[in-house]
């Protein structure tokens, strides 16, 4: 299944880390129709206190541990974590280090029927 196929098919949430990730990218690269092109209804999962807190353990964890992933990807990771929600990723090997967090590789998902 591609990755926006799982979008479409699944209840999907946003953190709001991700919204910054994806418009500083398309504005970056001059790609303002991507942003226009992406019309699913996200639940966008705000950046809480509960949310700092989580990334902020996660993150001096990894850091100790020589496992840093960048600290926009630890509030996405934290995320996921205090909202007990599953993080749908191409980039499995980057979190697959972080305890709990359950990852989905859109790849292993099944192909929707037409």
């Amino acid at each position: 299944m591609a990755f926006s196929e799982a979008l479409l098919h699944y209840n999907p949430h946003l953190s709001a880390i991700s919204i910054y990730e994806i418009e500083f990218g398309a504005f970056r690269a001059g790609r303002l129709s991507d942003i226009a092109a992406l019309q699913i209804d996200f639940i966008i999962l705000p950046f809480t206190e509960a949310v700092a807190r989580r990334a902020a353990m996660l993150d001096a964890d990894l850091i100790r541990q020589n496992l840093h992933i960048g600290i926009k990807d630890s509030f996405i990771a934290a995320t996921c974590l205090v909202h007990d929600l599953p993080l749908l990723s191409v980039n499995v090997r980057h979190f697959d280090r972080i305890e709990g967090l359950q990852l989905v590789d859109p790849k292993s998902l099944p192909r929707l029927e037409k």
